[in-house]
């Protein structure tokens, strides 16, 4: 299914019967609606399931603005006023739940919610550190070095992410260095948050510290999984998510 939102077309699926309580799932970074079918499969026994590809990733169209947590989240209240959804439930996995965090503040049909290892709560590894520091330095000295020298340099230090981001480049970089404490801080609705134990992607150290900030929160710890818990281990996931629903 698609709709047109701020001239953005969005692609969506829609599983489960129509009279059920809601869900809706914001997929990570370099992911799409795909890699959440085997989940949504399983709560659609239960529940209407509705899988979103967000702006610039699987189906649905890269942004001409340069996107932000905050333009996400302003187009996901957008996709759920044309849908019609009223009270529901939110599932956000590392950039979704980024997203998500913005979101549960103040919307108010936001019935329960799930952060799934999400981004800008931030306590990087010290390879990570490393790495920044080392591109930090090597943007002064390559600064008049042949494009190639330059790409080869990335290609060692930079991300997975950042390497194959494309035209999604500056959003990538925009929404990477976003932080969301202050809005977890506020938030009010029941979540449970799902972390992988071998999560390398985004630190589990960043489990507790979001724990921390969400009252009356929820913890649980995917052991043996890594960042994406959807693909990696899928019915785990989905009987874990089916616990709390």
């Amino acid at each position: 299914m698609q709709t047109v939102i701020k001239d953005i077309l969005a692609n969506y699926e829609v599983l489960g019967s129509n009279n059920q309580r809601a869900i809706l799932i914001l997929h990570g970074w370099g992911h799409s609606l795909e890699n959440w079918k085997v989940v949504a499969e399983k709560l659609a026994k239960e529940y209407k399931v509705i899988l979103l590809d967000l702006p610039g990733f699987g189906s649905s169209s890269v942004p001409i603005v340069t996107f932000g947590t905050q333009e996400y989240s302003e187009f996901i209240n957008e996709f759920v006023k044309k849908i019609g959804l009223n009270n529901f439930i939110l599932i956000g996995h590392s950039l979704g739940g980024k997203i998500a965090i913005k979101n549960s503040v103040k919307n108010l049909k936001i019935e329960r919610l799930f952060l799934i290892s999400p981004s800008g709560i931030d306590n990087k590894s010290y390879l990570t550190k490393i790495k920044i520091i080392f591109i930090k330095i090597a943007k002064i000295f390559l600064f008049w070095t042949p494009e190639s020298i330059k790409r080869k340099y990335i290609k060692i230090f930079a991300s997975s992410d950042y390497i194959s981001a494309g035209s999604m480049l500056k959003i990538f970089k925009k929404v990477v260095d976003e932080k969301v404490v202050l809005d977890a801080e506020n938030i009010r609705v029941p979540t449970v948050i799902v972390w992988g134990e071998n999560d390398k992607e985004i630190n589990i150290k960043n489990s507790k510290k979001l724990k921390g900030f969400i009252k009356n929160s929820t913890l649980r710890i995917l052991w043996g999984v890594g960042h994406s818990p959807s693909i990696e281990a899928p019915d785990r996931l989905a009987n874990l998510l089916l616990e709390y629903l």
